[in-house]
């Protein structure tokens, strides 16, 4: 098979995970195998904290590829599971813990945060 190696990153969230439920894991390209331009934001010169927090989310959702998480914003017994495919209004329903490991992935290639 031709083509770069550790194309995917596997994070497997073991202390968000329910006794007896499937791992709760996102599946995301490799941010050191991804072009640079598609980690940019298309942002406006004058952006507002809120616009650039919302710009990270999108970027991290393009990079997901698959993952079993559920809505956090959910206060139900039984959150509800996050659908494929991701977008960044449902990368932004996701724990900060989660958030905050993938940006950690994708900032140790770009040197900035989501």
């Amino acid at each position: 098979m031709a083509g770069y190696a550790n194309r995917i990153v596997t994070l497997d969230f073991p202390e968000l995970t329910e006794p007896g439920d499937e791992m709760i894991r996102v599946v995301m390209r490799n941010p050191k195998t991804v072009p640079g331009p598609e980690l940019m934001a298309d942002t406006p010169d004058n952006v507002t904290s809120e616009q650039a927090f919302q710009a990270g989310l999108a970027i991290l959702a393009k990079l997901i590829v698959g993952w079993h998480v559920y809505d956090a914003t959910s206060t139900a017994d039984d959150q509800p599971p996050l659908p494929m495919p991701a977008t960044a209004d449902s990368v932004g329903r996701l724990p900060m813990e989660i958030q905050n490991r993938m940006a950690a992935e994708l900032k140790a290639v770009t040197g900035a945060g989501a």
